[in-house]
């Protein structure tokens, strides 16, 4: 599958899904934004701040929830650094 085949099946995906909400998907946008960024790499490396930003989450606790649900309906793989100085890597499912 080509590289432009899998974001389209990721965000059609995405905005079919009824489980996410309007926050979800302006995640999910960042996220696909980055992941197209670095070359389709999967995983990527992710700056929470720079994440949050492109997404217009304010809070780390909905940063936080966000990857959680995601993670947990299986959009992505998440590895936290748990440094602030390396980036933590996501991987599109």
């Amino acid at each position: 599958m080509c590289n432009s085949e899998r974001l389209k099946g990721f965000l059609q995906r995405v905005i079919s899904d009824s489980n996410l909400t309007t926050t979800h998907i302006g995640f999910c946008t960042a996220l696909a934004v980055a992941w197209t960024e670095q070359e389709f790499r999967n995983p990527f490396s992710i700056s929470r701040r720079k994440l949050m930003s492109a997404s217009k989450v304010k809070s780390t606790s909905t940063y936080h929830r966000i990857i959680s649900d995601l993670k947990s309906l299986k959009y992505i793989e998440y590895n936290s650094s748990y440094h602030p100085k390396e980036a933590s890597a996501i991987a599109i499912l």
